[in-house]
C-alpha cells in the first residue's frame, strides 16, 4: 500500500523544510562572515607564490621526462604538481590553519577529504522524492566531513577570497591531467565518473544550491563555472549518465558573469562558456 504523502501535501512539506533548515544554516554561518572583511598584509605576495608554484628546487630526478611523457609533456606535469605543491604549502602557513595541526598538512588532509566526499556522493536523482535525502543534501558535507572539516573548508572560502581564482584554476588543472600524468602529475586522484555527482550536486539540486547560496557571488560563480567545465567534460566522454542539458545553468552564469565585478578572469570564463555554448 502506498503510504508516500500525496502531491500537494509533499509540496508543502518539503517547503516548509527548506524555510526551516535556510534559517537555521542562515544562523549558523552568519557567525563567520565578519571574518571574511580580514585583509591580510601580505596579500599580493602570497597570491603570486601560489600563481608561480613553490620556490623550491626540483630534484634532477624529477626533471626526467617520465616513460611515455614528451619533454613538453612532462613540464606541464610538472608546473602542475608544483603549483599544487606551492598551494598546499601557502595554506599552511595561515595561522588559521597552522592552528589545527593536521597531520600530514593540507596536502595530505585534502586528500583524506576528497577521499571521503568521493565514497560518498550526494544525492543527485530525484532528490525531492524523499524528505530524507533533501534534507541529507541540504547538509551534505556537515555529514559527511563532520563539523570541524566543514568549518575548515568555510574558512578557507572566507579568509582567501584573493586567490580562489588561481586555486580553483589549479585544482581543476590537476584533475585534468592526472591521467595523461599519473605518478609524475599532481598527486590528487579525482577521477571524472565520480566527480561528476559533485557538479550534478551544485547545478542541479536544492541541497547544492542552497550552499552556493551561502557563499559570497565570487565562490558561487566559480564553483558554477567548473561544474559546467566537468559536465562538459562528462558529455565528451559519454559520462554524463543523467543527460544532464548544461545549457540553461551555463547561459544563466554568463549573465551573471557579465555583470560581474569581482572576477579578474571573467572575460576568459564567458569566452571558454561560449565555446561550450557553441557545441
Amino acid at each position: 500500500m502506498d503510504t508516500r504523502p500525496k502531491a500537494p501535501v509533499k509540496k508543502i512539506l518539503i517547503i516548509t523544510l527548506i524555510i526551516v533548515l535556510g534559517l537555521a544554516a542562515y544562523v549558523y554561518w552568519s557567525r563567520g562572515r565578519d571574518e571574511s572583511r580580514l585583509i591580510k598584509e601580505t596579500a599580493e605576495k602570497e597570491k603570486t607564490a601560489v600563481s608561480a608554484g613553490p620556490a623550491v628546487q626540483v630534484p634532477p630526478e624529477v626533471k626526467t621526462p617520465a616513460a611515455g611523457l614528451t619533454p613538453a609533456a612532462a613540464d606541464v606535469c610538472r608546473e602542475s604538481r608544483e603549483k599544487l605543491q606551492g598551494l598546499f604549502a601557502y595554506l599552511d602557513r595561515q595561522d588559521y590553519v597552522a592552528s589545527r595541526q593536521l597531520k600530514g598538512g593540507t596536502s595530505e588532509h585534502f586528500k583524506g577529504l576528497l577521499d571521503r566526499l568521493l565514497k560518498t556522493p550526494p544525492f543527485v536523482l530525484r532528490e525531492t522524492d524523499s524528505l530524507v535525502q533533501v534534507v541529507q543534501n541540504r547538509a551534505h558535507f556537515f555529514r559527511v566531513l563532520g563539523k570541524k572539516d566543514t568549518l575548515l573548508l568555510r574558512d578557507i572560502l572566507l579568509k582567501e577570497g584573493d586567490i580562489l581564482e588561481s586555486s580553483f584554476a589549479i585544482l581543476y588543472r590537476a584533475m585534468t591531467l592526472q591521467e595523461k600524468c599519473k605518478a609524475d602529475g599532481p598527486a590528487l586522484r579525482l577521477p571524472l565518473p565520480d566527480v561528476y555527482p559533485y557538479a550534478m550536486f551544485f547545478l542541479n539540486t536544492l541541497g547544492g544550491t542552497a550552499y552556493l547560496m551561502r557563499r559570497d557571488s565570487r565562490v558561487r560563480m566559480l564553483t558554477q563555472y567548473y561544474c559546467i567545465l566537468i559536465l562538459d567534460q562528462a558529455n565528451q566522454q559519454g559520462l554524463n549518465k543523467l543527460g544532464f542539458d548544461i545549457r540553461p545553468p551555463l547561459d544563466i552564469l554568463m549573465r551573471d558573469l557579465k555583470e560581474a565585478v569581482n572576477l579578474t578572469r571573467k572575460e576568459e570564463y564567458i569566452e571558454t562558456l561560449k565555446n561550450i555554448r557553441a557545441k
